[in-house]
């Protein structure tokens, strides 16, 4: 697998300087190469408290995702400035996905179309190179932002160091759009396509077709292949398997509309599944959709490794001759993480990471700080 990097993503479920103090604790229990932060509304602003890390904490930092509900245009001119404030070495990457239910609360749109997607990525290199770009080549970003489709734009004060933009896929479209245009992909474990239940079936290897087919199209520009693999850990393996139906819920209800043949690949009830997105759908929110995921639906679906750490071992265990098929730059640890953070922060660093790198074949040192 040649896992040179490892990172650890958050999501701002709590506040930030809660969130801030997770990530020091991850990088004082394991050397963590990169913090992500899980973009959502209502929540804390995942940029600020990139801003906030990128003042305390000497790691590289990225989204793991922004979308295109945002202006790429204001992303941009965020992800410069954070850049400049990071330490020697380290750098910000701008990962950018098409969204979600837990949006869909409060955007009435299911999904951001591929085109969206790409304009976004398009605009984000090119400004973050310090380009000026003509925004009239954007006419979907601006017929939702507005622009001045006569002008062109470009960022005075451009990063110093790059900033790469990553692009979160999985389905044919994006996969090859990250394959053609990105600077590199997030594979999550998170999409019916590259789940776990995916690479027991054999449909994880599509998605990496396809990045390879895009590939094909660029030059000879660095690509970097990001999975994420999700975990819910705890002492208490019930209490992390219920923790786990909350972005198992986001998943599904998600899918139901981009993908739902791949979740009825994993033989999931599509009426169960319409339940659980009828929750995000009318604003219930993720608590009433968590509630409504079944113990079954959690395994089928595969989103998640979810129990004590020796369960999730023995998950992932049963996975790894799938993954290790696939030359994947950089594994991250993906949320929940667990039901409390501090403890899952523990037991990932202490019980769950240094054998599943071994199992993986780390390129590299493999092991917690021990702080």
């Amino acid at each position: 697998m040649g896992i040179s990097e490892v990172g650890i993503q958050f999501w701002p479920w709590y506040d930030l300087p809660t969130v801030v103090d997770h990530a020091r604790q991850a990088l004082k229990r394991f050397e963590f190469d990169q913090i992500w932060m899980c973009d959502e509304f209502q929540y804390e602003d995942t940029l600020t408290i990139l801003t906030a890390m990128a003042n305390s904490l000497d790691v590289s930092l990225g989204t793991m995702v922004a979308f295109p509900w945002r202006n790429p245009l204001e992303l941009a001119q965020r992800f410069a400035a954070i850049a400049k404030l990071l330490p020697k070495g380290r750098h910000i990457a701008a990962g950018i996905g098409a969204g979600g239910a837990v949006q869909e609360q409060v955007i009435a749109e299911k999904t951001n179309p591929v085109a969206v997607i790409e304009e976004a990525v398009r605009m984000l290199r090119g400004l973050l190179r310090g380009e000026s770009v003509p925004l009239g080549e954007f006419p979907n970003l601006a017929g939702r932002f507005r622009y001045n489709t006569k002008s062109r734009a470009k960022l005075y004060f451009p990063p110093v160091e790059p900033v790469p933009v990553i692009l979160a896929a999985g389905g044919p479209k994006t996969s090859r759009l990250a394959g053609r245009l990105a600077d590199g992909i997030i594979l999550t474990q998170i999409h019916p396509r590259t789940s776990a239940t995916a690479l027991a079936m054999g449909l994880f290897d599509g998605a990496v077709e396809d990045t390879e087919l895009g590939k094909k199209e660029r030059g000879g520009e660095p690509f970097k292949t990001i999975y994420n693999l999700h975990l819910s850990v705890s002492a208490d393996g019930r209490r992390a398997r219920e923790w786990a139906k909350r972005n198992t819920s986001y998943g599904l209800a998600t899918y139901l509309v981009m993908y739902p043949q791949w979740l009825r690949i994993a033989d999931l009830d599509m009426a169960e599944v319409a339940w659980i997105r009828e929750a995000y759908v009318e604003g219930k929110g993720v608590e009433e959709a968590a509630a409504r995921v079944s113990d079954q639906m959690l395994e089928k679906a595969g989103f998640i490794f979810a129990g004590t750490p020796d369960d999730c071992l023995r998950q992932i265990e049963r996975v790894v001759p799938d993954l290790r098929k696939h030359p994947f730059d950089q594994l991250v640890i993906g949320v929940p993480l667990g039901p409390d953070i501090p403890e899952a922060l523990d037991l990932i660093s202490r019980e769950v990471l240094p054998p599943l790198l071994r199992m993986l074949k780390r390129e590299g040192p493999v092991g917690a700080t021990g702080a």
